[in-house]
């Protein structure tokens, strides 16, 4: 029997434990990330009912039924709505994915 996940919301702020990599004021760059896949996470749910598989796109085209991957200026505002949410540094989320270049183009892969 398949056991369900239940989102009552959005991912709420949880503090970092004394000995960790980082503070709840400035995360490192992996709960960073922890922090907006979870939000993501929940996202996905409200919208599809499910967990995402291992296949399913975390930033995806709202307008879609279906998690289909969207134009890399949606999967920015997507990654700047979560750090919005998290209370995070959008500009070093994107540097670090490697999205914060004018001249990163379309075309290169995620």
């Amino acid at each position: 029997m398949k056991k369900l996940i239940h989102f009552d919301g959005l991912p709420t702020h949880r503090p970092l434990a004394r000995n960790s990599c980082c503070n709840p004021d400035f995360p490192c760059f992996r709960c960073a990330m922890i922090r907006v896949t979870s939000h993501r996470f929940a996202i996905f749910y409200k919208k599809f009912g499910r967990v995402p598989g291992p296949n399913d796109e975390l930033f995806f085209d709202p307008s879609r039924p279906e998690p289909i991957r969207p134009s890399r200026s949606e999967i920015k505002n997507q990654i700047f709505a979560a750090a919005q949410a998290e209370g995070l540094n959008f500009f070093i989320l994107l540097s670090y994915l490697g999205l914060s270049s004018a001249a990163v183009g379309e075309e290169r892969p995620l």
